[in-house]
């Protein structure tokens, strides 16, 4: 197998916990008083010497009022916050796991998630205490399906309290400085730090077992890639969930470590963010889709102040010259390129401060990874430098998905090697480009969206003779928007009846699913579904089933919500 190694290879010590990461920093290190968090939900600060002694803190009151056993699960849904960073480094100090699932979902969604990690506690904001309360429900139903068994978990508060679940600062005394020990282990690759929902490259949201050494890992590739764009004065305005791994190894362990202050923004607000930007006065930015549109787009820029801007971070296709060149306009930042997963403890590839590249390039490959470019299915090498589908392996890749066998044998065709399902090419620098992908996953504004999770309620509609759900790229908003297709039943015999029809389906599923999930391409009415000659939807070629359409057509059967 033709394997590529990044140029650069550093050292990475399997000893190190991310208790005892907290405890140290990069080089010169960071005074004590150094602000390295603030929140608009409590609108609370964490110097670094507070988050090490809050979290000893609370990570011995977890432990004295609930004796956990050693690696046990602990999920969270709370908001972007100082809580939030607390909480983390609190339950890993005490041995646990997080799992953490974002509070803004809809219960059965949470279900999911809990029947995926399975956790002995959850630790809930509590305006969404009831949601979750539904959701155990569920997931005790959808584990005893399995026949596994599981109790049920403790609930405990957060921010905000409910009648009759304990809260979180029941638990700590005021007057009690005393911290647990800081835990040492001889073997960080074999401890679990988080498991972190993914769908991976295909199918419903699977858990992502990283270990304390992953996420080690990828602060340590990170700062030898190219330390000084994340210098100490380095701030970030912080509104992506910090469940999803793209906001998680950033302001939970690579920030402390260097010094880099995020402003937690517990939800986004266009008009909020920008008066937070003229406050904080940010370096780094978050180049979400849907935000980069905007900030191109509005007097966002104009009427507060982006003067300190160094660059926004992007992982998505290319830009249309027009809008760049606005984009560029409307701040001294740079474009920079990344490209990461779940199961790669955040990052893979990441354009330093000094690199020209292509505009379809995301980076060149970090410290200590290695890629195999395959094709007819992995069996074969791709031609020197692809395009192909990219395997890798390195120190801050996942082991595997928590108690699913299938899915570890599709992930990792090859014992070590994680197949990512995007089609990429290499330069003769190390500089990856992503140019398609192999695998079914819809990334809508950087979530990632199950096409089969979609079907399942499309095909049990009562309209619905058969679906399918495929991606449509959107290039006013820079991004995949779910689309479903569908071929109604022959009851539905009038034009009327099936625009109806069609309206009924989009509102309904709409309704059933979190936002990000919404079919938002429309619902289409189709003669046929393409198949392979197994009888699978072929989801690439869905959307050339439109193709017979006229333009009216088209507007009469697309129905937009």
């Amino acid at each position: 197998m033709r394997t590529y190694h990044s140029p650069v290879q550093i050292s990475i010590p399997t000893n190190l916990s991310l208790t005892q990461l907290l405890h140290t920093s990069t080089t010169p290190l960071l005074p004590p008083s150094h602000l390295i968090a603030t929140d608009s939900l409590t609108h609370r600060s964490l110097t670094l010497a507070a988050l090490r002694s809050r979290a000893g803190r609370l990570a011995k009151s977890l432990s004295d009022n609930f004796h956990p056993t050693d690696q046990a699960r602990w999920a969270i849904l709370l908001p972007n916050s100082c809580d939030y960073i607390e909480l983390v480094h609190a339950i890993l100090w005490t041995g646990g796991v997080v799992c953490p699932i974002n509070h803004g979902i809809v219960a059965a969604e949470i279900a999911h998630g809990l029947t995926v990690t399975r956790p002995s506690y959850i630790v809930v904001y509590g305006p969404v205490a009831a949601k979750v309360q539904e959701a155990i429900v569920l997931a005790e139903q959808a584990v005893r399906a399995q026949n596994v068994t599981w109790a049920p978990p403790r609930i405990i508060t957060i921010i905000e309290r409910v009648d009759g679940l304990p809260h979180i600062t029941d638990c700590l005394s005021a007057t009690s400085l005393e911290t647990l020990p800081v835990p040492s282990y001889p073997d960080s690759r074999l401890r679990l730090a988080t498991i972190h929902l993914s769908s991976g490259t295909t199918g419903a949201p699977k858990g992502v077992e990283l270990t304390h050494y992953n996420f080690v890992s990828n602060v340590k590739q990170l700062e030898a890639h190219d330390a000084k764009q994340f210098h100490r004065g380095s701030r970030i305005v912080a509104f992506t969930p910090f469940a999803h791994i793209g906001n998680t190894t950033f302001p939970l362990f690579f920030g402390p470590y260097m010094g880099i202050w995020h402003h937690a923004m517990p939800q986004f607000s266009l008009e909020t963010f920008g008066q937070l930007v003229d406050s904080i006065k940010p370096t780094i930015f978050q180049g979400v889709p849907s935000v980069v549109l905007s900030l191109a787009n509005t007097d966002l820029a104009t009427r507060y102040d982006f003067s300190k801007a160094e660059k926004i971070d992007c992982g998505g296709p290319p830009f249309k010259q027009d809008m760049l060149d606005r984009l560029l306009s409307k701040a001294p930042w740079r474009i920079n390129q990344v490209y990461g997963m779940t199961e790669a403890a955040g990052y893979v590839a990441y354009q330093r401060s000094f690199d020209v590249q292509k505009d379809n390039a995301v980076g060149p490959l970090l410290p200590n990874l290695e890629i195999a470019l395959r094709i007819n299915a992995g069996k074969e090498d791709a031609p020197e430098g692809g395009p192909g589908e990219m395997w890798v392996r390195g120190p801050n890749i996942t082991r595997g998905y928590a108690f699913n066998i299938n899915a570890n044998a599709e992930g990792f065709p090859v014992e070590g090697w994680y197949n990512t399902g995007d089609v990429c090419t290499i330069s003769n620098r190390g500089v990856i480009a992503v140019v398609g992908r192999t695998k079914e996953l819809i990334k809508y504004k950087g979530f990632q969206v199950s096409p089969a999770e979609l079907e399942a309620y499309l095909n049990s509609h009562r309209h619905v003779e058969e679906g399918g759900v495929g991606p449509v790229f959107d290039e006013s908003q820079l991004t995949e928007l779910p689309t479903a297709y569908v071929v109604l039943k022959e009851t539905l015999r009038d034009e009327k009846a099936r625009k109806e029809a069609l309206r009924e389906i989009q509102t309904e599923i709409d309704a059933k699913v979190s936002g990000y999930k919404k079919l938002r391409g429309g619902v289409w009415e189709v003669k046929h579904l393409p198949r392979n000659p197994t009888g699978k939807i072929l989801r690439n070629q869905l959307k050339e089933q439109r193709s017979g359409m006229t333009s009216l057509d088209r507007e009469d059967r697309r129905v937009k919500l």
